[in-house]
This record gives C-alpha cells, sequence and structure tokens, in this order.
C-alpha cells in the first residue's frame, strides 16, 4: 500500500479519475451521487504480487472516493477460501455466485467497476447487461484499454467475444492509466472508461433495441462460465 500510495502514479491516478467523475456528475447534474465499487477477476492475491498491487489500488480508490465497505465488492472463481476471509477482513463483501460480469448496475448510486486485466468477454457481458443510456451513463470502467482491445484483435473475433465494446467505442471516453508505475507489467494497458450522456445521445434509438445476450465458444479460455464453477 506504501509503495502505491506514495508514487507518482496513484497521484495522477486520483487526478484522472476525479476528472472523470467530474465531467459525468457535471454532464448528468447529479449533485455528487455516491459510488459502488464492483471488482472482477482480481485473481489469487495471496499468490501473485500483481494482484496484491491491484488490491491496494482498489483499496486506495475505495478510501479516496469514500466508498462504504459494504458497497465494495468482489468476485474471482479462483479465489480460495482464504482469501475470502482476508477479504472479509479488509472489508469488503465477496459475491458468493459467478454472475459472468452480467450486473445491472445501480441507477441511484454511482458505479465503478475494476476489472484489472480481464478478458474483454467479461467486459462484453458487463455492457450487455447495462445496454441502456440511464445504467451505462451511470458505470466507469477500469479495465483494459479498449481501444487495444479494437486495435488487437481481428474483427471476426471482436464481434464473437466483444460485440458490444466494439459497438459502444464510438460513444465511450478512455482515459489511460498513466505507465509511471516502477513495476510496469501491473497496470499496463489498462485504462477508466466512461459513458457520458450526451456522447449515449447521439446514438441512435435501434441502437438499443433488444441487445441478444452474449454467448461464447466451449474453449474461450479468456472466460470461466458459471457453468464451470
Amino acid at each position: 500500500m506504501y509503495d502505491l500510495t506514495s508514487s507518482d502514479f496513484y497521484s495522477s491516478v486520483q487526478d484522472l479519475i476525479g476528472k472523470v467523475i467530474h465531467d459525468e456528475e457535471g454532464d448528468k447534474n447529479t449533485g455528487g451521487l455516491l459510488f459502488q465499487a464492483i471488482c472482477y477477476g482480481l485473481g489469487n492475491f495471496s499468490e501473485c504480487v500483481i494482484a496484491r498491487y491491484q488490491l491496494c489500488l482498489l483499496m486506495a480508490l475505495r478510501e479516496h472516493l469514500k466508498i462504504n465497505a459494504r458497497e465494495c465488492l468482489l468476485y474471482d472463481p479462483k479465489f480460495r477460501d482464504e482469501e475470502k476471509h482476508i477479504l472479509n477482513n479488509l472489508g469488503f463483501h465477496v459475491i458468493d455466485k459467478n454472475e459472468e460480469g452480467k450486473r445491472p448496475c445501480s441507477l441511484d448510486t454511482r458505479t465503478l467497476f475494476y476489472m484489472p486485466h480481464c478478458g474483454k468477454s467479461l467486459c462484453n457481458n458487463l455492457l450487455w447487461a447495462n445496454w441502456s443510456r440511464q445504467h451505462l451513463s451511470n458505470m466507469v470502467v477500469i479495465g483494459n484499454s479498449f481501444t487495444s482491445i479494437i486495435d488487437n484483435t481481428p474483427s471476426r473475433l471482436l464481434e464473437k467475444t466483444g460485440g458490444y465494446i466494439q459497438r459502444l467505442y464510438p460513444y465511450c471516453t478512455e482515459v489511460p492509466l498513466p505507465t509511471t508505475f516502477k513495476f510496469t507489467d501491473i497496470f499496463n494497458d489498462t485504462a477508466i472508461h466512461s459513458f457520458p450522456a450526451n456522447k449515449l445521445r447521439n446514438a441512435p434509438e435501434e441502437f438499443w433495441d433488444s441487445p441478444s445476450e452474449p454467448r461464447y465458444e466451449e474453449e474461450d479460455v479468456e472466460f470461466i462460465s458459471n457453468k464451470q464453477r
């Protein structure tokens, strides 16, 4: 935690996410709605130093954004029982089932989705579950850069595993995290994504019609379905 919070990297992250929140609140005139935080795909932090630093960033942002502990939820199908115990002791709530990322955000509370280095299928599910102007404009996603996903994935494969990322990309605002942290493989290719209401209003009405639930091939190694656990 000291390594992270005393770094220039973290000072920059605070400024960036503060600006994203401020700009979004100005656009929506929300008057500063409180945040809820949902974290997917953290991994086994008991043995992985990358996951430990990623957990520390979540803890630091929870404090910075003044998110109530019981409104900060985590899930990873790989969590061990002792890791769940540690998270509970740190004030987090561990989700008890694999939601596959299909959690609609609240319309009463701004939601931060923290998904460090998660596969695009999980983020694709999240966008599908919130496929409306009202839901998308009320959420912020910290995860793999949408720009990198689109630039580095063949279009036919992207349509299958990240179709909603592809469709929403023109209406998304992406702010890359700085690359100044001393360990370059922890927050690399990570960005803050928001979906401003003024951009979403530019999407045609048929854009929102009857979104079909994503389906993935069984061999998709990026995605662990709730049927596998």
